[in-house]
């Protein structure tokens, strides 16, 4: 008795080989060897945390460390400006020009030169009043505001006090903060303090896991960061009155580096 086998099985099986015999072909082996070199790959090491590789020849540990320095400020950046409401757009873009005109003065001065002082915003807009559930115009605004800056920390309550008398009940004063001209020393100083936090973190951590600590093969700096706990904020429009003068308190700011270090774990 003869057999017959159905030709749907005969082509993939031929083609099968034919891959077979044209992969040992790329790579150099006998087509015996393709079929059972396929079957003896390497294992790969394993991962596991995020903190320690294993399976490698040496684990490893991530930390971060964090260092600061503080100084006193030698900036002051004003935001301020005015604000006036007249029946006319006309009028009360003449009456806001009158009053700026009069804060430039006043800055100038007290010694701020015109590289220092930026125009922020200029609107203008109507004015409604909403309480009687209508709209009723009760007028236009506009408004023109400046940031400025202080190179003397010293004289910012003086200027405080001259624009303030000088822009009347139109100023409007919107906030002050401290700020440094330079931080490459405060950067150097923070980094190396963030630098030593980074080193006692990893020689705790190989300590405590009772295993020798091996040498830093990676070290990187996020971003520095400045701190400015300085900030003070103000939101008013009033005029000087003859009386005492503002205080304006500088104290110290802060600068922050961190660093990450990849440590060898023997």
């Amino acid at each position: 008795m003869s057999y017959q086998i159905p030709l749907k099985y005969i082509l993939p099986a031929f083609v099968v080989l034919v891959a077979l015999v044209v992969a040992a072909w790329a790579f150099g082996l006998s087509p015996v060897a393709a079929l059972t070199e396929r079957d003896r790959t390497e294992p790969t090491p394993a991962t596991g945390s995020a903190n320690q590789l294993t399976g490698l020849p040496y684990d490893v540990i991530q930390v971060f460390g964090t260092g600061t320095a503080s100084d006193v400020p030698d900036l002051a950046n004003l935001s301020l400006g005015v604000s006036v409401t007249a029946d006319t757009v006309a009028a009360a873009r003449e009456q806001a020009a009158t009053s700026m005109n009069s804060v430039l003065d006043a800055l100038d001065a007290n010694g701020i030169e015109s590289k220092d002082i930026q125009t922020s915003h200029f609107g203008v807009h109507p004015e409604y009043d909403w309480s009687a559930n209508e709209r009723r115009l009760q007028g236009y605004n506009v408004s023109n505001r400046l940031n400025v800056t202080v190179r003397d920390t010293e004289t910012v309550g003086t200027i405080i006090d001259a624009v303030i008398a000088a822009g009347g009940n139109d100023i409007e004063f919107n906030y002050l903060n401290f700020a440094f001209s330079d931080t490459a020393e405060l950067e150097k100083e923070a980094r190396q303090a963030a630098v030593n936090d980074m080193n006692e973190k990893a020689r705790q951590l190989a300590q405590f896991s009772g295993r020798p600590l091996g040498k830093l093969l990676v070290i990187s700096e996020t971003p520095v960061a400045d701190v400015f706990g300085g900030v003070r904020e103000f939101a008013f429009a009033m005029a000087a009155e003859s009386g005492p003068s503002t205080s304006v308190l500088v104290g110290e700011d802060e600068v922050t580096v961190t660093v990450h270090g990849v440590f060898e774990l023997r």
